[in-house]
C-alpha cells in the first residue's frame, strides 16, 4: 500500500445533462449556494413564450366574447330563425290555400264559419309552432354561448398545459443533473474517507518508527 501524506477535502462537483450533445441543464456550487439550470432550445423557448404570452391576454377576457365571435353566433342564429319560419311557412301557406281555395269552390266567398273554424284552428297551430320556435331560438342560444365559452376554455387550458410543460422538463432535467451531481459527490467523500484513513494510518507508521530509530540510537543497539 503506497503512503499518503496528505489528503485535501474535495470540492463540490457539479453535474451536466446533454441531449443530443446540447447541454440542456446542470448544477454548480458558488460561493456557498447551490445554483441549476435549464436551458430551453429556441423551438422550446418560443412554444413557451407564445403559451405565456397568449395566456396572459386572454385570460382577463375569457368569459367576454369579441365582436366577431358575438357577430358569428348571432349570424348562426338568424339562419337558424330562417330556417324555422321557412319551414312554418311550407308547413301552414298550403293548408291557408287550399283552405281559402276549397272555400271559394263551394261557397263562392269566405264568409263561413266552416271556413273560420278551419282557419282559426291553422292559425292556433301555426302560433303554437312560433311559439317553440322561440324556445329552440333561446335553446339554440344558449348552446351556442355554452359550446364558444368552452373552446375558450379548452385553448386557455391547452395553453396552460404547454406551458406546464416546460416547467416540467425543467425540472425532470434538473432532477437528473442533481441526481448525477449528488453521485459524484458521493464517490469523492467516500475516497476521501478512505483516503484520509490511509494517510492516518501512514503518519502513524512513520511516528512509529522514528521513535524507534531514537530508541535504538540511545541505546547503541544501531
Amino acid at each position: 500500500m503506497s503512503k499518503v501524506s496528505s489528503v485535501d477535502y474535495p470540492s463540490y462537483t457539479g453535474s451536466n445533462v446533454s441531449v443530443n450533445g446540447n447541454n440542456v441543464s446542470s448544477t454548480s456550487l458558488a460561493n456557498g449556494v447551490l445554483s441549476s439550470n435549464y436551458n430551453m432550445s429556441d423551438s422550446e423557448k418560443a412554444i413557451y413564450d407564445y403559451a405565456q404570452n397568449t395566456l396572459a391576454n386572454i385570460l382577463p377576457q375569457l368569459n367576454v366574447f369579441s365582436p366577431d365571435t358575438q357577430s358569428n353566433i348571432q349570424s348562426q342564429l338568424d339562419a337558424y330563425k330562417a330556417q324555422g319560419v321557412d319551414t312554418i311557412n311550407q308547413t301552414y301557406t298550403p293548408m291557408i290555400k287550399n283552405l281559402e281555395n276549397d272555400i271559394a269552390s263551394r261557397f263562392g266567398n269566405f264568409d263561413n264559419s266552416m271556413f273560420m273554424d278551419n282557419l282559426n284552428g291553422i292559425e292556433s297551430k301555426r302560433s303554437d309552432a312560433v311559439s317553440s320556435l322561440s324556445q329552440d331560438l333561446l335553446a339554440k342560444r344558449n348552446t351556442l354561448v355554452d359550446d364558444q365559452l368552452n373552446n375558450q376554455y379548452t385553448y386557455a387550458d391547452f395553453l396552460n398545459n404547454l406551458q406546464n410543460q416546460s416547467y416540467n422538463n425543467a425540472l425532470s432535467s434538473i432532477s437528473t443533473a442533481l441526481g448525477g451531481s449528488s453521485t459524484a459527490n458521493s464517490y469523492n467523500n467516500n475516497l476521501y474517507s478512505t483516503l484520509y484513513k490511509q494517510a492516518q494510518a501512514s503518519n502513524s507508521n512513520s511516528s512509529s518508527s522514528a521513535i524507534t530509530s531514537l530508541l535504538a540510537n540511545a541505546l547503541g543497539l544501531s
